[in-house]
């Protein structure tokens, strides 16, 4: 299990490296690691704060793609605090999702620095459908905190059985169409009828970055 959690991880190595922002690039990857300076490797060539959640198997996985960069990779969690999980790959990119629901990023180039999703997210969870409302923070190129509102239709849009590692599971398709005075975006995400937590997302992180696809992954 540790091997295969060492060779996939390795997907995302390199990752944000494929950021046009290096400027961005570079602030996103000291904010995941508090610090500035170059990380050292241990001997199976992680940063040590990565290389602890590796040999810890008992930390979840999940599967990160990044649609308009084809790429692919294994994340594991590294932290919950007040309900938001810090999910690590091993070139040390990050995600912040609350519930299954994208609330941050870091080192992928223009970050979503933070946001709000306790309208959407409690809509999408229950079941029920219509409008609510989000806000989102993002790091623009001359290093400012630009802040949107978006106006958002939830619908439940039927079933859907997946296949994904951790086996097949039964879930309900929702889908959350979001406008703000600029921008425009649809995210899915797929809940399980069994646990009622979101087991794979479609999830837009902002015009440089776009969709990001998130899957429950085995260990």
């Amino acid at each position: 299990m540790i091997l295969r959690a060492l060779t996939l991880g390795l997907c995302l190595a390199g990752l944000s490296a494929c950021s046009e922002s290096k400027g961005l690039l570079a602030r996103g990857v000291a904010v995941a690691v508090d610090d500035d300076s170059v990380v050292p490797k241990t001997s199976q060539g992680f940063p040590p704060r990565f290389a602890a959640l590796v040999e810890d198997t008992s930390i979840p996985a999940l599967l990160l793609t990044v649609e308009n960069r084809k790429q692919t990779g294994r994340m594991l969690r590294e932290a919950r605090v007040n309900g938001v999980d810090t999910w690590l790959s091993s070139d040390l990119t990050a995600l912040m999702l609350e519930d299954g629901m994208l609330q941050g990023t870091r080192g992928l180039g223009s970050e979503l620095f933070a946001a709000d999703v306790s309208e959407p997210k409690a809509m999408i969870l229950s079941g029920r459908g219509g409008y609510s409302d989000r806000l989102h923070s993002n790091l623009t190129g001359t290093d400012e905190i630009s802040t949107r509102a978006y106006r958002c239709l939830v619908e439940t849009q039927g079933s859907a059985t997946l296949a994904l590692e951790i086996g097949a599971v039964a879930t309900r398709k929702v889908t959350e169409d979001c406008k703000s005075l600029d921008q425009s975006f649809r995210n899915t995400y797929w809940v399980s009828v069994n646990s009622g937590a979101i087991v794979q997302a479609r999830q837009w992180a902002g015009d440089e970055v776009g969709y990001l696809m998130t899957k429950a992954a085995a260990r």
